[in-house]
């Protein structure tokens, strides 16, 4: 081979080497069912953390406490806080979500683990009665508390958080519930337009909660 010919296919190599990407980091996907038993041992009773301000929040990971139910290995009750509609999985972050569904993926594994810390959306009180397809006429309201947990699945802090139907979707639905049950497809609605207002309200920190005033 001449030295013309060895230089190029050095050079292919070399090339070659470069092109492939470097391998993500793995971890074991126990690690974060350890993780978020812990957090489930450490939900705190009111008041015994201090107040999350909104600069808390901004740059964890985020995922619903249903979700870390779901990663705990818990039984998820059947009451309405922790029904799957009112736990919208687009308020976890994508690594918990692969992981809750129940896929063994080493990668989000040691995603969520290098969180540098866990912003959880906790459910504590559903007074949604069309949503519930209950005959109480009146906007409903989800009560939660925002946890945020370190990396060892401690509580650092935690606020109360309040919100609502739309406005307009409401009066729709008090308007159009005129028989003595609650039409299901309005009371889908009505469950359809909390999660929605969850999404888009829920505090995720400094820059991603302009929308949202905490109670």
């Amino acid at each position: 081979m001449s030295g013309r010919s060895l230089l190029l296919s050095v050079l292919v190599v070399a090339c070659g080497k470069k092109a492939d990407a470097p391998k993500k980091p793995t971890a074991d996907p126990a690690k974060v069912h350890a993780l978020a038993a812990e957090m489930i041992k450490n939900v705190p009773a009111m008041g015994a953390v201090p107040q999350c301000e909104d600069s808390q929040l901004g740059g964890g990971a985020t995922m619903t406490y249903r979700t870390v139910e779901q990663l705990g290995g818990e039984k998820i009750s059947p009451d309405p806080e922790h029904a799957a509609w009112i736990n919208p999985p687009q308020l976890d972050s994508p690594a918990a979500r692969k992981l809750a569904d129940g896929a063994d993926d080493h990668e989000a594994a040691a995603e969520l683990l290098a969180a540098p810390f866990y912003v959880v959306y906790r459910v504590e009180m559903v007074n949604a009665p069309i949503a519930l397809a209950v005959k109480e006429l009146k906007i409903g309201t989800v009560g939660t508390r925002i946890i945020r947990y370190d990396k060892a699945g401690r509580a650092v802090c935690a606020r109360a958080w309040y919100f609502q139907n739309d406005q307009a979707k409401s009066d729709w639905a008090i308007e159009h519930s005129t028989h003595t049950l609650i039409d299901p497809e309005i009371a889908e609605a009505m469950r359809q337009d909390l999660a929605q207002q969850f999404v888009k309200l829920a505090p995720r920190g400094t820059a991603g909660s302009a929308a949202a005033k905490p109670n």
